[in-house]
């Protein structure tokens, strides 16, 4: 895995928790959500051929916006849906 696939995904995995924070998801939560989108993209970039951050931004984009995955952890409605 290389330092800048490592960059986009810190980029976003940072976004993930800022959006969350911002929602007032507790903090249980944010850790438990950004630890299963760690997990999730780690499983994805093991499946890929290339591990450039272009292939890494394809997999991000495939996961969702921070906000949506911050809205269907309950961060808005309450509501936790299943991992992609």
């Amino acid at each position: 895995m290389g330092i800048e696939s490592d960059q986009v995904v810190y980029e976003y995995l940072s976004r993930v928790g800022d959006v969350a924070q911002q929602r007032q998801l507790p903090s249980a939560a944010r850790m438990r959500l950004v630890s299963e989108l760690r997990n999730e993209i780690d499983r994805h970039r093991a499946r890929t051929t290339v591990d450039s951050p272009a292939a890494v931004r394809r997999i991000l984009d495939r996961l969702g916006s921070p906000d949506d995955l911050v809205d269907a952890a309950g961060g808005a409605s309450g509501v936790r849906r299943a991992p992609v």
